[in-house]
């Protein structure tokens, strides 16, 4: 199922004209000699080209195209997340571009419905998802396989959102009613600051780095009785450690705790055992390191966020004078 959902989105992308040369050269030789890329590029050619508007029309009319994905896909019975308000997704398909968006939201790549407690959901899959704009100014980016719950409109006292996953918040400023995140059994309270936030569960913990302002991080009882807490300010890191039941406070040290939503990699001085973890974070393999000695090399270089992996191992290859054994998304690093 998720091999399935890759291979749509290389193909929304080829169709949408999305993609390098060198990309829409391998794609179309895949549809050309793999019969699962052939049968579900016939299926996204159709949907894609009773969707698109016409040459020469100006305006693209989106509730319409969205319909039609919707029928059409429904009728096939493609596995869809569905919504009980549509208007919520109106919203996510104006902030992405054309015909490509509506079948991204329409194909599940991103997730929108509105459970039953009338809070709106919005969930990333295999993806960095579109921003989710809220209704006080607030901008949320959200990190593959993630989610946030919030209501439609804010009350009067405050802003509470639930999340899960990991995410960088910008949240706009209102001093009458403070912005709060619900993660597990952490709350953050601001006023209006940015900052990124990590709560995967396999962790163990619960991570704050704050970018602007202030913010306050802690832990709550059953009862919302707080039993710990640490003010975060700009270049601080607050850490919950679930299985310690503890929160505190460190200098962060990581310049790359936001090279998921910029692309970028930043290292000074960095061992390679760190390089190689921000690596595997930013392109999603895995780094297998024997000799300790390796692990302890420096690393001063800056990639940019267009950079293949590829270019990346070279650059590290020629400094240290490393080699790399693929196999699958594992790379076996020796001397």
């Amino acid at each position: 199922m998720f091999e399935n959902r890759k291979i749509k989105m290389q193909i929304v992308r080829f169709l949408a004209n999305e993609c390098s040369g060198e990309e829409q050269r391998i794609i179309s030789e895949l549809i050309n000699t793999d019969k699962r890329y052939r049968s579900i590029y016939r299926h996204l050619q159709r949907t894609w080209h009773s969707t698109r508007p016409s040459a020469g029309e100006e305006t693209y009319d989106v509730d319409e195209a969205w319909a039609k994905v919707q029928n059409r896909i429904d009728a096939k019975q493609e596995p869809v997340i569905r919504t009980l308000h549509p208007h919520p997704i109106r919203k996510i398909v104006y902030a992405v571009s054309g015909a490509a968006a509506i079948l991204l939201i329409g194909l599940g790549i991103f997730q929108y419905v509105r459970p039953s407690d009338d809070l709106n959901t919005f969930a990333s899959g295999s993806a960095i998802a579109v921003p989710v704009n809220l209704a006080d100014g607030s901008v949320i980016h959200l990190n593959k396989n993630s989610e946030i719950k919030f209501p439609e409109k804010f009350g009067h006292d405050n802003r509470e959102v639930y999340f899960w996953g990991e995410a960088f918040f910008s949240i706009a400023s209102d001093k009458t009613r403070p912005f709060i995140i619900n993660a597990g059994e952490t709350r953050i309270k601001v006023l209006g600051t940015s900052f990124n936030v990590k709560d995967y569960e396999e962790t163990g913990k619960v991570e704050v780095t704050v970018k602007t302002g202030s913010v306050l991080f802690y832990y709550v009882d059953k009862d919302e009785n707080a039993l710990g807490q640490v003010t975060l300010s700009v270049g601080d890191k607050g850490i919950y450690d679930r299985k310690a039941g503890r929160i505190f406070k460190t200098v962060n040290t990581d310049l790359n705790f936001m090279s998921w939503k910029t692309g970028i990699l930043v290292f000074d001085e960095a061992t390679l055992g760190d390089v190689f973890d921000a690596i595997g974070n930013r392109y999603g393999v895995s780094f297998d390191i024997k000799n300790k000695q390796i692990k302890n090399l420096r690393l001063t270089a800056t990639f940019d966020k267009d950079q293949s992996l590829d270019s990346v191992l070279e650059v590290i290859r020629l400094v240290h004078s490393v080699e790399f054994v693929k196999t699958g998304k594992d790379y076996l690093v020796t001397k």
